[in-house]
């Protein structure tokens, strides 16, 4: 029997029911209670959306292509491949923790200083097909863990050993490494915007390319996912939103400030005695039956626990509810080219944004066939916003974006 479910992005969706099997698992299930821009709705309000809708969303995308790729090109794709591939999608997001990206920041602090959620999306993956069968074949079973894995990771020397040239393609729809065009980026543009609507304004037009896609070969006969001509204006625009997005909302000044308060209150629990069972929350990564347990709650769960050592770190986080939180900021202009993201040093947040990264080895196909070629298009250059905050508390709130 069908599972459906509706969407405020994408509609009904419609699985298959082993989709229903893996969305009913504790592993799964714990993403509802992971919001899918963390801090961002203490400045955003409506941004509250979840890890559980976007995962969907990005499974129902991978099919929604996947049948394209089928039209456009002419040949059938192997139902079991299709499966693995749905499932990659769904399960991409597995391993973020509270607070989504800045959970990784916050495991950083400790002594893990490499970790990506990536990682332990694969660890639950393994967790939850111990217990649900892919197959009636024991080795195509491993195959099929292996290849979600891969999708996931987008582990290219992995992907080449366990799939033919021919189906190659299949690693750029969830996570493409190769030219950065996914259908992971579709979903979360298209949903962050939804429901940060009046707060920044981005069309969603341009999505159409992705009607154009086709599955084609390049000279060593390894399979691309191809995009036509006359669309890489609307594939231009993809990472113009995207760049939007990182420079407005999800690196805007204030929630990277809320970002790093949050931080550090875990980082103050973490240090007071702070645990899950016995588990420090900057290890919680490493013990997958307590990771599971730990989401967006885990400051309630930090004010209720009744550890007397932790009296400082509830006062940071009474603080963080009356918007008591850094007192200045100043800002500074570089042409460094330092890649997006927050970093932190002694008492100072910085945040690094560029302008729209432009895909440089993207697979472009016309209408003549197995007409295909791969234009380099080199990056814009990057200026890179660096703003500073001084670390220091204050007893006035910060002012609301």
């Amino acid at each position: 029997m069908p599972f459906e479910v509706i969407d405020a992005i994408h509609g009904v969706l419609r699985f298959p029911d082993y989709v229903r099997t893996i969305c009913n698992t504790a592993e799964f299930q714990r993403l509802r209670n992971i919001r899918q821009l963390g801090n961002t709705c203490f400045v955003f309000p409506g941004a509250t959306h979840t890890r559980f809708e976007h995962c969907l969303g990005v499974a129902h995308l991978v099919q929604y292509l996947l049948t394209i790729l089928e039209k456009n090109s002419g040949r059938c794709i192997d139902e079991s491949l299709k499966k693995y591939v749905t499932i990659a999608g769904l399960l991409h997001d597995l391993g973020h923790g509270p607070f989504s990206h800045m959970w990784e920041r916050f495991v950083h602090t400790g002594r893990d200083k490499t970790w990506k959620h990536e990682e332990t999306s694969c660890v639950l993956v393994e967790r939850i097909f111990q217990r649900i069968s892919l197959s009636e074949c024991s080795k195509e079973h491993i195959r099929g863990v292996l290849l979600i894995k891969s999708f996931i990771l987008g582990d290219e020397a992995t992907l080449r050993k366990l799939l033919p040239k021919e189906d190659l393609f299949l690693a750029e729809i969830v996570s493409n490494p190769f030219c950065e065009v996914d259908v992971d980026k579709w979903d979360y543009i298209a949903r962050d915007t939804f429901y940060l609507k009046h707060a920044i304004d981005i069309s969603q037009d341009f999505f159409e390319f992705f009607k154009g896609a086709k599955i084609s070969m390049d000279k060593e006969g390894i399979s691309h996912i191809s995009y036509h001509m006359d669309d890489l204006s609307n594939i231009l625009r993809l990472f113009e939103a995207r760049s939007k997005l990182h420079r407005e909302v999800y690196q805007c000044p204030f929630v990277a400030m809320i970002e790093a308060y949050v931080s550090e209150v875990l980082a103050s629990a973490d240090a007071n005695g702070f645990t899950v069972n016995g588990v420090k929350l900057s290890e919680a990564h490493l013990h997958p039956e307590i990771y599971i347990l730990v989401d967006d709650s885990i400051l309630r769960v930090i004010q209720l626990d009744g550890n007397p050592r932790l009296s400082a770190t509830k006062d940071k986080i009474a603080r963080l509810q009356e918007r008591k939180l850094y007192r200045e900021m100043k800002e500074e202009i570089s042409t460094n080219g330092v890649p997006n993201g927050h970093g932190e040093f002694s008492g100072q947040i910085v945040q690094r944004i560029d302008l729209p990264r432009i895909p440089k080895n993207l697979p472009v196909h016309t209408d003549n066939p197995g007409d295909f070629f791969q234009p380099f298009l080199w990056e814009r250059p990057i200026m890179t916003n660096i703003i500073k905050y001084k670390a220091d508390v204050a007893d006035a709130e910060t002012t609301d974006h």
